[in-house]
């Protein structure tokens, strides 16, 4: 099950505590056009929250966030075609896997619903 956060990435259970991230649709569409993201290595440990990678646009730079884990693969089409993430951010805009320290961290995320209900206030 998709789960996302007030911070708007989104994380995909692929099982075995390993989730995908990536920026949610609302996310893209208020950066604009990204034209470039600074991935994170593999292997980088990641504490609860902190910053998996910066997105740059036109218009801002913005962090996404991941819960505590390390990261074990990167969505490397990304480095020549940042732009992914405007065109398909909840697809192959995904930007890292990330191995949880604690698999039921997500259980402390959105789902979309609660997620969407975020967005009208």
């Amino acid at each position: 099950m998709r789960k996302f956060a007030k911070t708007h990435e989104w994380y995909d259970d692929l099982g075995g505590g390993k989730v995908r991230i990536g920026i949610s649709k609302h996310a893209a569409h208020e950066l604009s056009d990204v034209v470039f993201i600074e991935l994170p290595d593999v292997g980088k440990k990641l504490a609860d929250r902190q910053s998996l990678c910066v997105l740059e646009s036109v218009k801002a730079v913005a962090d996404a966030y991941s819960p505590a884990g390390t990261v074990v693969e990167v969505n490397t089409k990304l480095k020549d075609q940042a732009g992914l993430v405007n065109q398909d951010p909840e697809g192959n805009g995904w930007i890292a896997v990330v191995q949880l320290d604690n698999p039921k961290a997500l259980d402390d995320y959105l789902t979309e619903e609660q997620y969407l209900a975020t967005l009208s206030h």
